[in-house]
């Protein structure tokens, strides 16, 4: 078997190629890793954007938010004590001032006025309202 100068050549250039070919594809894969990067950046981004936005109501302004045991508190002041969470529960449904998504909107409540100094349990399901007055002499 005899080799001949024209085999070696192209030989020669095949390998060139495949080399070639080589360094091209770890190009891409270096382009590809940091457009990678750049949509998990972008991605942060639009997550904090939808944040922000959701805050803010038509025009651009951003919409006051109520807290839920400011709420309760108002309500609480104008009811007879002591107060039983069911019937708190359905005057805040019925409140434009409060919406939640919770499955149990009761816990939630109940939850609020436990961590709130201004509420004092008296049985299950039942509060009475500290008033500002009442708490200082405690």
């Amino acid at each position: 078997m005899t080799v001949t100068y024209q085999r070696i050549k192209r030989d020669i250039q095949e390998l060139a190629e495949t080399v070639a070919l080589q360094k091209q594809m770890e190009d891409v894969e270096k382009e590809l890793a940091k457009a990678r990067e750049e949509i998990r950046e972008l991605k942060r981004e639009v997550a904090s954007l939808s944040k922000k936005m959701a805050t803010l109501g038509l025009g651009g302004t951003k919409v006051k938010t109520h807290q839920l045991i400011d709420v309760i508190e108002d309500i609480a002041c104008g009811l007879e004590q002591p107060v039983k969470v069911v019937e708190l529960r359905e005057l805040l449904i019925n409140d434009g001032r409060v919406r939640s998504k919770a499955e149990n909107f009761y816990s939630v409540i109940v939850t609020a006025m436990n961590n709130s100094p201004k509420f004092e349990k008296i049985s299950s399901g039942v509060y009475k309202y500290i008033r500002p007055s009442e708490q200082s002499e405690i």
